[in-house]
């Protein structure tokens, strides 16, 4: 049994049942994507500690209130540098009537200093990288829940980019990630 916050090898398989309407699973797929900082690419898993970043999966991520959460994270540590950042690069998937981007997006629990910067970016083919979703979250004690509708991309092949940006110092910033997924109610049955 894991403890919370136990950061679970990429090549695992989730112990959770995913949830219906799941048409894609970020931290199932954690190693699906191509991790970069600054520093250059990521290794996938990575090591809690590297200074050029590091992304983890979690089972049973413990939220910045305290509380445990059953479902998979990623917790994403931007290069240790002023202004660092962290992002995960996945394979392209077709967006349909109905797509949302839905996470948890807090910082780990104990990270005090924690100030970062959430980021759902996408890349069309080879253009550029583009900002759909940002939100600014420092250690308080609490959570945000995101529920991001994708219509604007319908029936476009977009590689969704995860993005988290230290604002200026990265020291203590562990941005967590709690079960990021590409919901879709039509499927949920």
């Amino acid at each position: 049994t894991s403890t919370p916050g136990t950061p679970t090898p990429g090549t695992s398989t989730p112990t959770t049942i995913p949830v219906a309407g799941t048409m894609y699973d970020f931290a199932a797929n954690v190693c699906s994507g191509v991790w970069f900082s600054g520093a250059g690419q990521l290794p996938c898993p990575g090591t809690d500690g590297n200074q050029k970043g590091f992304v983890l999966r979690l089972a049973n991520p413990q939220l910045e209130n305290g509380n445990v959460d059953p479902r998979m994270g990623l917790l994403t540590v931007p290069q240790n540098v002023f202004n660092g950042y962290i992002q995960g690069i996945f394979p392209p998937y077709h967006v349909k009537p109905g797509d949302r981007f839905r996470s948890i997006v807090n910082c780990a629990y104990g990270a005090t200093s924690c100030y970062v910067v959430f980021r759902l970016d996408y890349q069309t083919g080879t253009g550029p990288i583009t900002t759909y979703w940002a939100f600014v979250e420092k250690y308080d004690n609490q959570y945000y829940q995101a529920d991001i509708d994708l219509s604007s991309l319908v029936g476009q092949d977009i590689k969704f980019i995860l993005t988290v940006l230290a604002t200026g110092s990265p020291t203590g910033d562990r941005a967590l990630w709690v079960a990021p997924i590409i919901y879709n109610p039509s499927n949920a049955g």
